[in-house]
């Protein structure tokens, strides 16, 4: 290029008109066509407006006449990276490192296509060469958002793992770290990461915001959730947005009376926070209720609840920050079917759906089934070892892939041996923190010819999810042994045994009895587990989740106790240690009543598996609750050789400890009122030897509850069989 070209192409740009230096730029090549100056001089003219295909051309011909030009060369690496045509980065690139061999900013360029390329050890010699440069750091940190933007958490999460090793005091440095394992949804990695971040900057807002945002992903309970939204809060004080989210995370973290307490206080300074009410009539201060009143109270004001969300006119924000908030968890744990009360609810969800979305999804329409290797669908948020896989993981896993196509669809993030088994035996699966709407994506795109939820109940994305028919045919199972309510789901798939006559009342659905216990129950892989000593008096057992513990039982363990004066309780709650205090105050009144001595009764909260297994070892006799009994946790004791008492209740979820018991032949360890199950227990307490005769007893059954493979059969000829109602 000449002088005059160049000068007057510089004057062009400095007056800022760049059509005047195209211009010019090609009258001089109209006389100079072989000029390579000129070509990269109009290269980088046509990227800067936007023609990027039209400077590559103008590039490629700058390093075709000459090779060396390492400008050139430097410029078409750069078009190539921005167009995503990695393969002409990299031959640029190499060929300007070539050029340029001595460390510069060119290594910069050359490390970045490298990363891109997944050739990562190439790409860290090139940083290490200029790693002490200043600015290098800071201009790597913008690789791992150029590396998210381009959707590759690999490269992302490559060059945020070095950065932390330069700048391990840098809180940019483990924020980037968070942001590349929130790409690949690594929930623990971001979390740890953004923990860090938060460390080094406290007063930082937006990396605060990134960690809640992590852990809520991730869908962590405990302690943690609530230290981060009580941070945030401090960092936006009035913020109610802030204040709604810091009650959520309590919920979270089973602190419910702290929880509905900051709620009622929202309402009483902004009555119409709308979240604030949804929560406080779907979660009771403390789950197993203060009193029997208060928890009628409780009844009563989940309907008056519903009634209010049914007259009310919600925007769409927030219905959608209702969906996603609690699910009807609280209602399955009071006595009775209360089916209108779940058909009502689901109603409603349905509702909110549709104004969150604005009508967007509808109902598929009906079609009969006719693939001969038909498709099936699960939806699951613990498809982890997990009471529900307990109960279904083998039945599900044992369909014959000859017949059906299973497509699995885990909206939990956990994963252990039995996720990787659903993953292993899936014809298609997905995972992940995503939203209903991404997973209603995924369920319309798979055509699904029968979709299982295992667990309605228990994950607010489910919940929704079942509001709308995504298959010709629906089901729930007794892995979360309720209704829906939902008009979408079609069949409830339950237990022979375990159902009372007239069960079909207690559904909104069609009821499949499954043979016997209704699961496939895997042998366990752990020995029984001895006594750690014998004493003097009967060592009881109640281990059932605090929300089954309602406030009739505190009179039925008080009489027990003073029936059998030299026996103890311990009360195994899976609770938090705020909710185990609340129920110890309890049980005060009760057992002062019987003149039962308080030290007699010791209260548990969540207590890890091999403490839990001692403790069930250690027990003489096991207390069931009723109105809804143990299931998993009477399967465990059974399989250690222990005695467990029940009295069935009204509904299957009340009858399931019965089934098993039954199944053994021992009837006379199922009590028909309480009072014959006080005088049981009290009988149990007193003779040791009657507990021995019937440990041998068990022990010599208990193989009948396990790996009963015609509920797979009988599950299999359902699904091979199932027509849509309507078909």
């Amino acid at each position: 290029m000449s002088d005059q070209s160049a000068e007057k192409i510089q004057q062009a740009l400095r007056r800022g008109d760049a059509a005047a230096a195209e211009e010019i730029c090609r009258r001089a090549l109209a006389r100079r066509p072989r000029d390579a100056a000129l070509h990269l001089q109009l290269g980088q003219l046509l990227r800067a407006r936007g023609e990027r295909g039209a400077g590559a051309s103008a590039l490629r011909q700058a390093v075709a006449l000459e090779p060396r030009l390492a400008a050139a060369w430097r410029e078409l690496a750069i078009n190539a990276l921005e167009t995503g045509q990695l393969a002409e980065a990299d031959q640029a690139s190499a060929q300007l490192r070539r050029l340029q061999p001595l460390p510069s900013a060119d290594a910069f360029l050359r490390g970045h296509v490298l990363g891109l390329l997944h050739r990562f050890d190439e790409s860290e010699r090139e940083f290490d060469a200029i790693r002490a440069v200043a600015g290098v750091p800071a201009a790597r940190l913008g690789l791992v958002g150029d590396a998210l933007a381009r959707g590759d958490a690999a490269a992302a999460r490559f060059h945020a793992e070095r950065l932390v090793e330069w700048l391990p005091d840098q809180a940019a440095a483990w924020d980037a770290l968070g942001q590349a394992a929130a790409a690949r949804q690594d929930w623990p990695a971001s979390t740890a990461a953004l923990r860090r971040a938060t460390e080094l900057a406290p007063a930082n807002l937006a990396l605060w915001q990134r960690r809640a945002a992590a852990l809520d992903a991730a869908r962590c309970g405990g302690d943690e959730p609530v230290q981060v939204r009580e941070r945030l809060l401090a960092l936006q004080p009035g913020s109610v947005e802030a204040e709604e989210k810091l009650g959520l995370a309590l919920i979270g973290a089973h602190r419910t009376a702290a929880a509905n307490a900051l709620f009622r206080g929202l309402l009483q300074r902004e009555p119409q926070r709308w979240l604030a009410r949804w929560m406080l009539f779907h979660t009771p201060d403390l789950p197993c209720f203060a009193s029997e009143p208060a928890r009628a109270e409780w009844l009563r004001d989940f309907e008056r609840g519903l009634t209010e969300f049914e007259r009310a006119d919600l925007d769409a924000a927030t219905a959608q920050h209702l969906l996603g908030s609690v699910p009807n968890f609280a209602l399955a744990y009071q006595d009775g079917a209360h089916v209108e009360l779940h058909k009502r609810h689901a109603r409603l969800v349905r509702r909110l759906l549709d104004t969150a979305t604005g009508g967007a999804y509808a109902d598929i329409a009906p079609r009969p089934i006719t693939r001969a290797r038909r498709r099936i669908g699960l939806v699951s948020s613990c498809l982890h070892r997990h009471s529900v896989t307990r109960a279904w993981g083998e039945a599900l896993l044992a369909l014959p892939a000859a017949d059906f196509e299973l497509h699995v669809f885990h909206t939990g993030t956990r994963d252990d041996a039995m996720v990787q088994r659903f993953r292993a035996r899936a014809d298609h699966y997905a995972a992940g923190a995503d939203s209903f709407a991404a997973w209603t994506a995924r369920l319309r795109a798979a055509e699904l010819d029968v979709l299982v939820f295992l667990d309605l109940g228990l994950d607010v994305v489910n919940q929704c999810l079942a509001a709308l028919r995504h298959a010709p045919v629906q089901i729930s199972t007794w892995a979360h042994p309720i209704t829906s309510g939902a008009a979408a789901i079609d069949w409830f798939v339950s237990a022979e045994d375990a159902e009372p006559p007239g069960a079909e009342a207690h559904y909104s659905e069609s009821l499949l009895r499954l043979p016997r216990l209704g699961g496939c129950f895997a042998l366990p892989d752990e020995t029984p587990l001895a006594r750690r000593a014998e004493t003097s008096g009967a060592r009881l057992v109640c281990a059932q989740n605090l929300y089954k513990l309602h406030p009739q039982h505190d009179a039925v363990f008080a009489r027990i106790l003073a029936g059998a004066p030299t026996a103890t309780l311990d009360f195994l709650t899976a609770a938090t240690d705020e909710q185990v205090a609340g129920l110890e105050r309890r049980l005060q009144p009760a057992l002062a009543a019987a003149g039962v001595d308080p030290a007699r009764v010791r209260l548990h909260a969540t207590l890890c598996a091999a403490d839990y297994r001692q403790h069930i070892a250690d027990a003489d006799l096991l207390l069931d609750s009723f109105g809804f009994s143990g299931g998993i946790t009477t399967l465990d004791a059974l399989w250690q050789e222990r005695v467990w008492l029940t009295l069935p209740g009204e509904c299957m979820r009340g009858r399931q400890s019965m089934a098993m018991l039954a199944r053994l032949g021992l009837d006379e360890l199922i009590a028909d009122s309480v009072d014959d199950y006080v005088a049981r227990a009290v009988a149990l307490a007193g003779s040791s030897e009657r507990r021995r005769a019937l440990e041998r007893r068990i022990g010599e059954s208990k193989h009948r509850l396990f790996d009963d493979r015609e509920v797979c059969t009988a599950f299999a000829d359902f699904l091979r069989q199932v027509q849509p109602r309507d078909a």
